[in-house]
C-alpha cells in the first residue's frame, strides 16, 4: 500500500481538537485517583494486572467522557513511567491496546515530553495509516506529573478508514 497523503488543512484541524481533548485530560483526570490504581505494581505483569477497581473506574470514566468531548474518531490512554524507557498502559479505554503488556511500549519523544509536565504531538501509523497524537501531563493534587494522557485520531481520509478492532 502506497503512504496516505494527508492535507495540511486536515492535519491542522485534527490536531486543534486533540489539543482541546488534552488540555481538558490535563485539568479533569484526578491525579490522585491515577496514581493510587495499582494495587502492587510489583504483581502486575502479565495477565495478573491487579488494580483498585474504584479508582480505576473513576479515571476511565473521565477518559471515556473525553473522547465525546469533539466528534469523531477519537481514541484516548494513560500511561506511566514503567522502567528503562517503557511506558505502562494503566487505563486502557480502546481495545486495541489492550494486547500491549506492561513495560512492552517505549516511551515516544512525546511521551517523554508530557512526562516532563509538557504537553507534545506526534504521528504514527496503526497498520499503514496515518495517526496524530497528542500527549499530555496527568497531575496529581500538588501538581506533580502521574501520568500521561495520550489523546489520538486518524488522519485518513474516510474512504481509507479502518477499524482499528481487526486483528
Amino acid at each position: 500500500m502506497s503512504k496516505i497523503r494527508v492535507k495540511s488543512s486536515v492535519r491542522t484541524a485534527t490536531e486543534q481538537r486533540l489539543r482541546r481533548i488534552a488540555r481538558a485530560a490535563t485539568v479533569l483526570v484526578d491525579g490522585e485517583a491515577f496514581k493510587g490504581i495499582p494495587i502492587d505494581p510489583a504483581l502486575n505483569t502479565g495477565d495478573d494486572y491487579q488494580v483498585d477497581h474504584e479508582k480505576f473506574l473513576a479515571v476511565k470514566r473521565t477518559l471515556m467522557k473525553l473522547k465525546r468531548l469533539e466528534d469523531g474518531d477519537i481514541g484516548v490512554i494513560a500511561w506511566r513511567p514503567f522502567k528503562d524507557g517503557q511506558a505502562e498502559i494503566v487505563v486502557p479505554v480502546d481495545m486495541h491496546h489492550c494486547s500491549v503488556r506492561p513495560g512492552n511500549h517505549p516511551v515516544t519523544p512525546a511521551m517523554a515530553e508530557a512526562f516532563a509536565g509538557r504537553t507534545a504531538v506526534q504521528e504514527w501509523e496503526f497498520r499503514g495509516y496515518p495517526i496524530l497524537a497528542v500527549c499530555t501531563p496527568i497531575l496529581d493534587s500538588m501538581e506533580d506529573v502521574v501520568g500521561v494522557a495520550e489523546v489520538y485520531a486518524s488522519l485518513a481520509p474516510d474512504k481509507f478508514r479502518i477499524n482499528m478492532l481487526e486483528t
